[in-house]
């Protein structure tokens, strides 16, 4: 099967660090034709690294990822040469040494177009880090109107709302179906459950009022993000093939972040070298946001820690 990817990239020093390095290797040799679109200031080294295993290209600064996969896709022009077309970020660790065993899956699966991932909050969509189309769907009038008609955004929520989530909608009512290489076990359900309770927990003060309690059931019923809520999945044999770096930065579900660094780097010490030292030099650039903010755990929620933290497979 002849694939194309499109790779949206980003550093605030025009670096492409180690993590970064081992997905394009690892994209390079499971597809026909790699182009990364940048919208970093690249150091010449890593201008010349990228050069010799991909199509660059460098464009300003605006519009987030969406819009280098628009501008990536332009730039092969053809699509419907390709069996299937892929567009990916650099947001993620991918903790697998190949691609080959999530294409070689997807291709026996009946979909028309996957991720590695699917979320639900919002709207039902497959997560954008990670996008997958059949030919059928590249050759759609819809799939063109999408590309077609987008607009660079400048708001993150807003390109969330309107082209991750809106992505998956337009496919959806054009009658296409989504799968995603990570499958949910009714084990991984439950866990994530009690996560989204204990992360229900903290985003305010306990509760003292029959208002506040109703807030927090139905904060704590939301669905869940598998990439916040069952990002340990990676350590039961790559179930779940990625960590996303937010998760690492931010641990948003106040899940102990850090130890799940710490197991990945004992289980996958090559893919995830230089992880560590890339959220050290650029933590000053990406302050948590406001609307993630979490309070301190209550004392008496402390006991349930063990049971919801991020741990190694069992």
């Amino acid at each position: 099967m002849s694939r194309l990817a499109v790779m949206a990239h980003y550093d605030v020093a025009g670096a492409l660090r180690p993590h970064v390095r081992g997905q394009v290797e690892a994209l390079a040799a499971s597809v026909d034709r790699l182009v990364v679109c940048t919208t970093a200031r690249l150091q010449d080294e890593a201008r010349a690294w990228l050069s010799e295993r991909a199509q660059l290209v460098e464009r300003s600064n605006y519009g987030y990822d969406f819009f280098s996969y628009k501008v990536g896709l332009d730039a092969v022009g053809d699509l419907e040469a390709y069996e299937e077309v892929v567009v990916c970020n650099d947001s993620y660790v991918f903790a697998l040494d190949s691609y080959d065993p999530v294409f070689d899956e997807m291709a026996s699966r009946p979909c028309d177009f996957w991720g590695l991932t699917a979320a639900e909050r919002l709207a039902p969509h497959i997560q954008s880090f990670f996008i997958a189309f059949r030919p059928w769907v590249v050759g759609s009038r819809t799939f063109r109107t999408f590309w077609d008609e987008m607009e660079p955004i400048s708001k993150r929520r807003q390109v969330i709302h309107r082209y991750e989530v809106g992505m998956s909608r337009c496919l959806y009512e054009a009658g296409f179906r989504s799968g995603t290489y990570f499958e949910e076990t009714a084990e991984d359900r439950r866990i994530a459950r009690e996560r989204m309770r204990w992360w229900a927990a903290h985003r305010s003060p306990l509760p003292r009022s029959r208002a506040e309690v109703r807030e927090w059931r139905e904060r704590a019923g939301e669905p869940w993000n598998p990439a916040r809520g069952l990002a340990d999945r990676v350590l039961d044999d790559a179930r779940l093939p990625y960590v996303k770096i937010d998760t690492l930065r931010y641990d948003p579900y106040k899940l102990d972040a850090g130890r799940l660094l710490t197991l990945c780097e004992k289980r996958f010490p090559e893919r995830f070298a230089g992880v560590r030292e890339f959220l050290d030099e650029t933590s000053a650039w990406y302050p948590i946001r406001d609307s993630e903010r979490l309070h301190p755990t209550p004392p008496a929620l402390a006991p349930l820690f063990p049971r919801v933290r991020y741990a190694d497979a069992r």
